[in-house]
């Protein structure tokens, strides 16, 4: 036996055409629930709906600045690998450097570092003799 009171039969009908009309929180949309807001009698009520139409703009416009940068970010992607490609096939197509030549030595390494050595100037004993040494050098041979 329930113990649920009986209720008349309009009064039953009401419930069933009310169940019928009614969303659940998940069922709604959130322009249905924004419009809904709009029209409540609450003034709080409304006040949250125009909040929440704000910060969904504000959602919104987040959003497609993130898809706007996820598209930028792989055309970059494109545009750069696209680039890789066609300096490779410059590189494979343009003529070969000529080698650039040495300039030939414009003095006697050998005797600037004998002088050098005769005067107890600091020279190295290979490689290129310091630019001071050989100035040091020709002044000492055209005065001498």
């Amino acid at each position: 036996m329930s113990t649920a009171p009986k209720l008349p039969a309009d009064a039953a009908s009401a419930d069933v055409r009310l169940k019928a009309v009614t969303h659940t929180p998940d069922q709604i949309t959130v322009g249905q629930l924004l419009a809904w807001g709009d029209k409540h009698p609450d003034a709080d009520v409304q006040d949250q709906a125009a909040r929440a139409r704000v910060l969904l703009t504000g959602l919104r416009r987040r959003h497609a600045a993130d898809q706007e940068l996820a598209a930028i970010d792989s055309e970059e992607e494109q545009l750069a690998k696209r680039l890789a490609e066609l300096r490779a096939r410059k590189a494979e197509l343009a003529p070969a450097k000529p080698k650039s030549k040495r300039k030939p030595v414009e003095y006697p390494a050998a005797e600037v570092r004998a002088w050098a050595k005769e005067q107890g100037v600091d020279c190295p004993p290979v490689g290129r003799v310091p630019k001071a040494v050989v100035e040091a050098w020709r002044a000492a041979q055209t005065n001498g």
